[in-house]
């Protein structure tokens, strides 16, 4: 059976940036592993193919639904993939021809490859980062590495489509707009416009670092964070933007943080 989800906000960054570059290598993530050449070819290239066809989100394609909008889509029925065992002289030569453009439009987002020479093997893996991260990609090493062994794979506790109805779902709800109200009026910027600072034309510059130990008692930072419904990430991060603007003697703030994606605790893993 076919399933559809819409796609959540972190997957829809990725896709308009890859609608913007089509035909270029965008949000790849391409890894090769150099086995060992007495492991057995035969049941290695069977435990690939097991790991991957026991994550069904693999399969997911991006199709535009009648309105226009992007769709992730999963059709087991209709998904016929195997792997082959390729044997090849030259492993540098083969190495220039696998990293390729996914086209984000109907394509299977993943491309691997399972080849030998005379002297190991070569598991090549490269998925799109909008249905794979570097968390996924560890359990799926790991599930490999049970199949080979003949254990078991356990299933995803929730797919990536179930996350992001989950997360539609919410933002339809009263208690969402009620929140976007509050945050219009409390740190609405849209009539402000921070000009970004330009690289340092100068090549040689100097570093340091400070390192400053708090006595910070968790429990407090816990039992604050309880109390206002934040995470404890939320508020070191707004700690580090307070600092960061009384270190260069300004009223704000501009910096980068990193964000995997998985606010959903069913998502741990």
């Amino acid at each position: 059976m076919k399933t559809s989800a819409p796609l959540s906000k972190v997957q829809y960054g990725l896709y308009v940036e890859c609608v913007g570059h089509q035909d270029e290598i965008c949000y790849n993530l391409p890894y090769l592993y150099i086995l060992d050449r007495n492991l057995d070819g035969e049941r290695l290239r069977y435990a690939v193919e097991t790991a991957v066809k026991s994550h069904p989100a693999l399969f997911t394609r991006i199709e535009l639904n009648e309105d226009g909008e992007p769709m992730q889509t999963i059709d087991m029925e209709h998904e016929t993939w195997s792997l082959e065992l390729e044997d090849v002289e030259d492993i540098e030569r083969k190495k220039k021809e696998f990293v390729k453009p996914f086209n984000i439009y109907g394509d299977r987002l993943f491309h691997i490859h399972l080849l030998r020479d005379d002297s190991h093997y070569y598991l090549f893996i490269d998925y799109h980062h909008i249905i794979v991260d570097g968390t996924s990609m560890s359990i799926m090493l790991e599930d490999i590495n049970k199949a080979y062994g003949n254990e078991a794979i356990l299933s995803e506790n929730v797919t990536l489509a179930e996350v992001a109805v989950s997360e539609f779902e919410k933002r339809q709800s009263p208690a969402f707009e009620e929140a976007r109200k509050w945050y219009a009026a409390n740190f609405d910027c849209g009539d402000t416009f921070t000009q970004l600072i330009p690289d340092l034309e100068d090549p040689v510059h100097s570093e340091a670092s400070l390192l400053h130990t708090l006595q910070t008692d968790m429990d407090r930072v816990d039992a604050f964070c309880k109390e206002n419904g934040i995470f404890k990430s939320t508020l070191f991060t707004a700690a580090y933007a307070y600092l960061l603007a009384k270190f260069n003697n300004e009223q704000e703030a501009l910096f980068c943080t990193v964000y995997n994606g998985r606010s959903d605790k069913q998502m741990a893993q």
